[in-house]
């Protein structure tokens, strides 16, 4: 199994709770729940495109 993506997903986690952190202590917490947004967004399209796969490996195993 690759781990290389559960480490890049964490890694985008990480960034976005610093990221939240920070702009949240400056003050600005409109920004800091967009920024929380725009995570989340972009490890569900990381995790969509996973699926996709997984259902093309399993079209080709089955011959659908």
């Amino acid at each position: 199994m690759n781990t290389d993506i559960i480490w890049q997903i964490a890694g985008i986690g990480i960034l976005v709770v610093v990221a939240h952190s920070v702009i949240k202590t400056a003050g600005r917490d409109e920004l800091a729940w967009l920024i929380t947004l725009a995570g989340v967004a972009v490890v569900l399209w990381r995790v969509v495109s996973l699926v996709n796969d997984l259902f093309q490996a399993v079209k080709a195993v089955f011959n659908i």
